[in-house]
């Protein structure tokens, strides 16, 4: 039997056909920040112990968490990553594990502990009592040492229950060592998001935390967390960490928006590449962009990404027209767009990918289908598609007027395997947008080798759950 200071669990996870599978970045910066304070950490890694959350899915995830529990006898047991589609797993992980350790304290984390006003589904429905709001790596290791002293650990004063709420917040972020990472496990991205032209390993990493932006249909900029990036030293230190310790080639960065300032974006771009190129990494690498910062992009900070080793640059676009954008609460447009991704490809080999989301406010059924005939004229090299989910402490939550609880309620009598939140009105029904999904696939890819090798038809899985517009 093991005895980790921290035993992590990290829930089932809503896996899409053709997607990425890697222990979450949040999960391995607290095991780097527990080990580096000189206590022990292991991990069950859930994710694709669950084909969905049902309750037959459900009941074999139970057992399997029962047996894999019996294993350790840790000092703590952390939850997470947390988010509103993990309520039914999250049930049955709190219920298995205080069944198997009734006095071993529990603690969860992630986007829907740090939500603001959404304490009571941890506090009342899934009776833990204890919650890492906001940033871990401090509070997870003062936890372990309070509770090793014999202490409770509401005397730990960065941690949240019941009465008392802290939010955490590390301000300089190169002082958090590197996410603990295991070697091939955080490798497994799928065919689209590896590099093809590059042997060896590709991983990912986060740069920032926080968000600049405050978009109505995302979760992340409605964290009230500040935005903070970290040093360009620190970030091409971790690439070559990854490069000399697993072999890593390709690295996929995951923020939001990796460099997110338009007014200073070239300028930034110049920093960040002419040191990647003064260290001689020969890595490749791709980011996220929002397409205010595409279009602000000159000739020669297109060219010096490619000489750095940028192979793909990933934007939400989301709308094919601004008056749709607004309605989202972005302030990016697409103005000048198609042409920005013109001038890219034929400057560059740099491949431009994009998201779009399908449904919102006066949107029917010609409305999506001219956002799908518009998405195939933009030059894109992939397009990827998501029905519009609706999330709690969310601008669009706000928008359709429901209370705090409400999504809960909808979660929990949902008949669908993932319970996932659709915004609906009265031209769009769930089944006519996963319909329309399902189209969209279809016609972007139609005269790509993409479509016989991929399965798009219902790739998220989804076919179920219903969110409607009031």
């Amino acid at each position: 039997m093991s005895n980790p200071d921290l035993l992590l669990i990290n829930p089932p996870f809503h896996m899409r056909v053709g997607s990425s599978n890697f222990l979450p970045l949040g999960l391995g910066y607290i095991m780097s920040a527990t080990i580096n304070s000189g206590f022990t950490a292991e991990i069950i890694n859930c994710a694709e112990q669950c084909h969905s959350f049902v309750s037959k899915d459900l009941a074999i995830f139970q057992k399997y968490l029962s047996t894999e529990l019996q294993k350790y006898d840790p000092v703590l047991i952390g939850i997470g990553p947390c988010v509103t589609s993990h309520i039914r797993a999250l049930q049955i992980i709190s219920i298995v594990c205080k069944k198997v350790f009734p006095n071993t304290p529990i603690v969860c984390g992630g986007p829907l502990a740090s939500m603001k006003n959404q304490e009571w589904v941890f506090f009342e429905e899934l009776d833990i009592k204890y919650i890492i709001k906001g940033d871990g790596e401090e509070s997870i290791p003062s936890l372990i040492e309070t509770i090793k002293a014999g202490l409770p650990p509401s005397s730990c004063p960065t941690v949240s229950y019941k009465g008392h709420i802290v939010f955490n917040q590390i301000s300089d972020i190169d002082s958090i060592a590197f996410p603990f990472r295991i070697a091939g496990s955080n490798s497994q991205f799928s065919g689209r998001r590896q590099n093809p032209n590059k042997t060896g390993l590709t991983m990912p990493m986060i740069t920032s935390r926080g968000c600049m932006y405050n978009c109505d249909f995302c979760v992340s900029g409605n964290l009230k967390t500040h935005f903070r990036k970290r040093s360009n030293e620190n970030i091409i230190d971790e690439m070559l960490y990854l490069r000399d310790n697993f072999g890593v080639t390709d690295i996929i960065f995951y923020d939001d928006c990796f460099f997110c300032n338009p007014k200073t974006s070239c300028k930034d771009i110049h920093e960040f590449c002419k040191l990647l190129l003064d260290k001689n990494l020969d890595m490749t690498w791709q980011i996220e962009l929002r397409t205010d910062l595409l279009l602000s992009l000159s000739k020669e900070s297109i060219l010096l990404l490619e000489e750095a080793g940028c192979r793909q640059i990933n934007i939400g676009i989301e709308k094919t027209n601004n008056m749709a954008l607004v309605t989202l609460g972005k302030t990016s447009f697409i103005t000048g767009l198609k042409e920005k991704n013109k001038q890219i490809i034929e400057l560059s080999c740099i491949k431009i990918t994009a998201t779009f989301i399908l449904g919102g406010i006066n949107e029917d059924e010609a409305t999506v289908k001219q956002l799908i005939a518009d998405s195939k004229q933009m030059s894109l090299s992939e397009a990827h598609y998501n029905p519009l989910f609706v999330y709690p402490d969310t601008g669009l939550y706000t928008k359709c007027g429901f209370k705090d609880r409400d999504w809960y309620q909808l979660i929990q009598e949902d008949k669908r395997p993932w319970g996932e939140v659709f915004y609906e009105n009265k031209e769009l029904s769930s089944e006519k947008i996963l319909d329309l999904l399902d189209h969209a696939y279809t016609e972007f890819y139609s005269n790509s080798k993409e479509i016989h090798t991929i399965p798009y038809i219902d790739r998220f899985n989804l076919r179920g759950n219903t969110f409607e517009n009031l």
